[in-house]
């Protein structure tokens, strides 16, 4: 109550606090979203092109898209995307603590590189989507394909670069909705500094998992509560140079229920997040240069019920309360120069990164009155030089060569010394523009990723696992683009085989441990962009793969004979519809994906999910907006995860809300 009431009072000051600021800011009006067929990209080669000179799979979504998909965080809102698959064991971006959601590109599920504003943030192989509100991003750009070797380690799958918001409008936001939803935004600009708070919360939910798969079978989950704050700060010095700071924090409350004894609740569970993420970004065209920091924690409360019936050796054995949380740190940099030679390109650069994990557990077990403290620290540095040379063939023609070197060093989990790695990652790419509008490309290169802290030493259920091997593959891609007056192809062509993905495996109900196996797919990738004109636009998109893993134990860890076995999903139709013409904005988002199967041994097989979306907003005058989202149009209950678990979507849900800009 007393958390509920403070987070009620910061929003009623940030509210009220508008009407002050307001008297001394410089108006910001939203800026239009001028809908484009193509759209210039700058994650691809680290220098700004348009999506028909970048030779790669790009998806850009702006502000208003994002919106339009009714997600208030990322990984709600890019759950349409072509190519990319969603994972979650939790509802509306509510997360499980360490087992946070997923987008999965073109099924590498340890492979998504996730940058803000060009900064890495993935520590200990998580990134938490769920975690950054909508409202605070300008624009996300997808590289789909991994041997992104100018960003290194773990874009083994793809590239999501998030690009926050600069000047922002000056507004308010406030919406609520079914199952005690609520969401409450304000952006504020003053010349130079612009400020932006966003919240959200869900109350409770139901049988949220499947008893069946359970650890142990039996065990399910209810979600009582799940919140998000979101805080981000912007100062601009000048043109060149600009501070920001973002503040997320999550807290969602589990309930873990047992069938076998009619439901009974064994353990309640808090997981909090709270980040902090500092950056210190220049850029003058010529030298761009990012000095960052992110703090990260997690943490799990855990309070053991007593059942009214007979225990079970399960509830017996389990830990009465636990405290369990990991904190991690990473301080780093990264510097690159681009140079033109003439009709000619490139860029040399430099990184580093020092990532610090803090491990601690303490816990109570009441039946043996058993207290135990466990904790780990761990450090690691990461080194990086990198460069690419993009070189004039002829009018038509542009060959680029890629290379990165990495190495770690310093690796070690308190007093024991860790394996160092050191990796050589090339890639080659070729464009040819047919004409002004129509473009193909092919391009060949590596990828790889480093075992976290936790998969080489351990921690909690983790069993740390020394002889682990970092992840590399190869990747190959031919596409081709053309634009048309009003529509713009794109058509991709890829194969990859990853040697060495590590791979989570059950040793028993509550422990896991990490080994090496090989995966492969093969895909193709078809999507359509049209503008209709009148303010109606369309995409649609198609996309058949065959991801394969050669498995040499099966998902609880047992060996079995070496073969290679499908997972996860086969075929993805997705597709939208949008109209923006005067007061009326609209847009329907679907995304089916079928021919899945479970990542287990036994290949079995799962039902299609089917993702709907329907967005509408109306703006009666200039500053007003008043909208309406219903997520889930069909009601179904979909399976959200491809492993052992099963956890499902919410049902029909609703969200009316009112913006006002000032």
């Amino acid at each position: 109550m007393k958390q509920s009431l403070e987070k009620n009072t910061l929003i009623i000051a940030l509210i009220t606090g508008s009407v002050i600021w307001g008297g001394t800011s410089v108006y910001a009006e939203e800026p239009e979203q001028v809908f484009t067929l193509d759209p210039m990209v700058v994650t691809a080669q680290r220098m700004e092109t348009r999506d028909l000179d970048t030779p790669a799979a790009v998806e850009v979504l702006n502000h208003e898209q994002l919106i339009a998909t009714g997600g208030n965080n990322l990984q709600e809102a890019l759950k349409f995307g072509t190519g990319l698959m969603f994972q979650s064991q939790g509802t509306k971006g509510t997360s499980q603590g360490t087992m946070n959601s997923k987008i999965i590109i073109r099924g590498v599920e340890k492979g998504t590189l996730v940058l803000v504003d060009g900064v890495p943030l993935n520590q200990s192989g998580r990134y938490n989507l769920e975690d950054i509100s909508t409202e605070m991003v300008e624009k996300v750009e997808i590289i789909r394909g991994g041997g992104a070797v100018l960003y290194g380690s773990e874009a083994t799958g793809g590239v999501i670069n998030i690009i926050t918001r600069g000047k922002r409008p000056n507004k308010i936001k406030t919406s609520f909705g079914n199952y005690e939803q609520q969401s409450h935004a304000i952006s504020l600009q003053a010349s130079k500094l612009g400020v932006s708070y966003a919240y959200d919360k869900i109350g409770n939910i139901d049988n949220i998992s499947d008893p069946n798969g359970g650890r142990p079978v039996g065990n399910y989950y209810t979600i009582t509560r799940g919140e998000h704050n979101n805080f981000n700060i912007r100062y601009d010095f000048n043109e060149k140079l600009y501070f920001s700071h973002t503040y997320n924090e999550n807290n969602a409350h589990y309930v873990y229920r047992y069938k076998p004894q009619n439901g009974a609740i064994n353990k309640d569970v808090i997981h909090t997040i709270k980040n902090h993420m500092s950056k210190l970004h220049y850029d003058d065209k010529s030298i761009k240069a990012v000095l960052y920091y992110n703090d990260k924690k997690q943490n799990a409360f855990t309070k053991a019920r007593n059942s009214k019936s007979k225990p079970t050796e399960y509830l017996e054995t389990m830990k009465s309360f636990s405290n369990a949380g990991y904190h991690d740190k990473s301080l780093g940099f990264d510097v690159q120069k681009n140079w033109i030679l003439n009709k000619n390109t490139a860029v040399l650069g430099i990184s580093f990164q020092n990532d610090k994990c803090d491990y601690k557990e303490d816990s109570l077990t009441l039946a043996n009155n058993k207290y135990t403290f466990a904790s780990r620290d761990y450090e690691r540095s990461m080194y990086s030089i990198y460069g690419q040379y993009s070189h004039y063939l002829n009018q038509a023609s542009n060959i680029i060569f890629s290379v990165r070197e990495t190495w770690t060093g310093s690796t070690k989990a308190e007093d024991l010394n860790g394996v160092n790695y050191s990796k050589f990652t090339p890639e080659i790419e070729y464009i040819n523009k047919i004409n002004d509008d129509t473009s193909v490309y092919a391009k060949a290169g590596q990828s790889f990723m480093m075992p976290t802290f936790t998969q080489m030493f351990g921690s909690g259920n983790i069993v740390g696992n020394a002889d682990l091997k970092p992840q590399h593959g190869n990747h190959f891609e031919i596409g081709f683009k053309k634009n048309t007056d009003n529509h713009a192809w794109r058509l991709a062509v890829f194969n990859y085989k990853i040697k060495d993905s590590i791979e989570s495996k059950w040793i028993d109900n509550n422990n896991v441990r990490y080994t090496n196996e090989d995966i492969k797919n093969t895909g193709i990738e078809l999507n359509c962009v049209i503008d209709m004109g009148e303010g109606l636009q369309g995409n649609w998109g198609i996309s058949y793969s065959n991801p394969q893993k050669y498995s040499t134990t099966t998902e609880y860890g047992a060996t079995t004979n070496g073969r290679w076995r499908d997972y996860y999903g086969k075929l993805q139709l997705n597709g939208g519809l949008s109209y923006n013409k005067e007061k009326w904005n609209s847009a329907l988002n679907i995304n089916y994906v079928g021919k899945r199967t479970r990542d287990v041994d036994s290949e079995e097989s799962m039902k299609p999910y089917l993702f709907t979306n329907l967005n509408v907003a109306y703006k009666p005058d200039k500053n007003s907006k008043i909208f309406l989202n219903v997520d889930n149009l069909l009601n179904r209950r979909d399976i959200t995860t491809a492993s052992t678990s099963t956890f499902y979507t919410l049902g029909r849900n609703f969200m009316l809300g009112y913006e006002y800009s000032f």
